[in-house]
C-alpha cells in the first residue's frame, strides 16, 4: 500500500476522531465547512483534546478560521486545537499569528494490517464493549487527566463505526482502546490506555492485536493512529511506519486552565 494512501487514511482518522471526541458528549456537535471538520464539546471547555479541528488544505483553514473561532467562542469553549497536516509548513505561522501556541507533536503512523507483527492474545481476558464511561475512567487514570476529561464527556456512542475494547485482570477493567472503521478499509486506533499499576505488561498491545484481528475479519485492510513521540517505538515494533508529525496548535483564552 502506497505511503500517500496511508497518509490520507491517517488524516481521515483525525477527522473521525475530532468528530467523535465532540459527539461522544450529549452537549457536543460537529461544525462542518468546506474542507473543515471542527469538533465542539462545551462539556470540556478547557480541554482542547475534545475540541479539535482538521482541515483539508491550508487555504480552507484560512478561509474559515474566523467562523471556526466564533463557533468555539459562542459555545463557551476556551481551549481548542488545530491538527496540522504532515508536511504543512505554512499553517503553524498562520496559527501563531492567531494566538495559537504549539502544544503537542503526535506521530502519524499506519500499516497494512497483514504486514503487522501482532502478538497472540494468550490468556488475556478481553471483550468488545459499549461501556464508554469505563473506557474514559481508564484513560483519565492512565494519563493523569484531572476532570473534566474523558470520564466527564463520554456519554454516548455517536455512531456504530466506533468500537470499544477492554482487558480485565481479576475481573477489573485495566486496559482499553477505541477503534473506528472507514469506508476505505482503515481501522484507526485511539484512546489506548492502561491503568498505572498494570502498565508494562503488554496488556494494551495484546488488546490492540485482538481488535485488529477482528478488524481484518471485517474486511479492514489498513490501520492508522497518532502516537505520542515516546510511544511511537512501541507501534513501530508491531510494524507501523512513521509518516510524519502532526503538531497540535492550541488557542486558549486567559480564563482557561492549563493545557492538556
Amino acid at each position: 500500500m502506497k505511503q500517500n494512501t496511508l497518509l490520507e487514511r491517517v488524516h481521515a482518522s483525525v477527522v473521525d476522531e475530532c468528530a467523535f471526541l465532540a459527539c461522544c458528549s450529549i452537549h457536543g456537535r460537529v461544525l462542518t465547512l468546506p474542507g473543515i471538520v471542527a469538533g465542539i464539546n462545551p462539556a470540556a471547555p478547557d480541554r482542547s483534546l475534545f475540541n479539535g479541528v482538521a482541515y483539508e488544505s491550508p487555504d480552507a483553514l484560512r478561509t474559515h478560521y474566523d467562523t471556526i473561532a466564533a463557533a468555539y467562542d459562542a459555545a463557551g469553549v476556551r481551549a481548542w486545537t488545530v491538527w496540522v497536516r504532515p508536511g504543512d509548513t505554512s499553517t503553524p505561522a498562520f496559527l501563531a499569528s492567531r494566538a495559537h501556541v504549539f502544544d503537542y507533536d503526535p506521530v502519524a503512523m499506519a500499516a497494512h494490517i497483514p504486514d503487522l507483527r501482532l502478538p497472540a492474545a494468550g490468556d488475556l481476558d478481553w471483550e468488545e464493549t459499549d461501556d464508554l464511561r469505563t473506557l474514559g475512567v481508564i484513560n483519565d487514570a492512565a494519563f493523569g487527566f484531572p476532570p473534566p476529561a474523558f470520564a466527564a464527556v463520554f456519554d454516548r456512542w455517536p455512531n456504530r463505526r466506533w468500537r470499544g475494547y477492554l482487558a480485565r485482570i481479576d475481573d477489573r477493567p485495566v486496559s482499553a482502546l477505541l477503534t473506528c472503521d472507514t469506508a476505505e478499509g482503515d481501522c484507526s486506533i485511539t484512546a489506548v490506555a492502561t491503568l498505572p499499576d498494570y502498565q508494562g505488561r503488554g496488556l494494551a498491545t495484546r488488546l490492540m492485536a485482538a481488535a485488529l484481528r477482528q478488524a481484518r475479519a471485517r474486511g479492514m485492510t489498513s490501520t492508522s493512529l497518532q502516537a505520542s513521540p515516546s510511544g511511537a517505538s512501541v507501534y513501530a515494533r508491531l510494524g507501523y511506519g512513521e509518516l510524519g508529525r502532526m503538531p497540535m496548535w492550541e488557542r486558549r483564552t486567559p480564563s482557561g486552565e492549563s493545557r492538556d
